[in-house]
């Protein structure tokens, strides 16, 4: 392919297409998740699957610790960056080892707190 042949996508337009896609997954994400109780949403089904409640916090961590943490860490927040609570980390890293310890998969069942509200209220947070 030829350099001319390619269009040329700015870095701006680029990041509002990566925003807006971002939004509508999280959006999709909390209507499917909107008719399932909060306790429904702690159960662990099998070992191997872990609950709706530690996906929905696992995929905020993974947002705050590997987007947003290495955007502050190279200048590109405004404000201070802060890690949401200092446990999130350990509960729902699923296993990236350079990022710390985690709890092990077939335990994330047994995890009452945080509640499916302050789970809720990290996602709103990170976004």
């Amino acid at each position: 392919m030829e350099l001319e042949s390619v269009p040329s996508i700015s870095v701006r337009s680029t990041a509002l297409g990566l925003l807006d896609a971002y939004t509508a997954v999280r959006r999709t994400t909390e209507s499917l998740c909107a008719p399932v109780s909060p306790e429904d949403c702690t159960v662990q089904s099998m070992p191997d699957a872990s609950p709706l409640k530690w996906h929905l916090a696992h995929t905020s961590w993974f947002f705050e610790t590997f987007v947003l943490a290495r955007a502050a860490a190279m200048g590109l927040l405004r404000g201070t960056f802060r890690p949401h609570h200092p446990q999130f980390g350990f509960l729902f890293n699923s296993y990236y080892e350079g990022a710390g310890g985690r709890i092990a998969r077939a335990e994330r069942g047994l995890l009452t707190r945080p509640s499916l509200a302050e789970v809720l209220r990290y996602r709103e947070h990170v976004d």
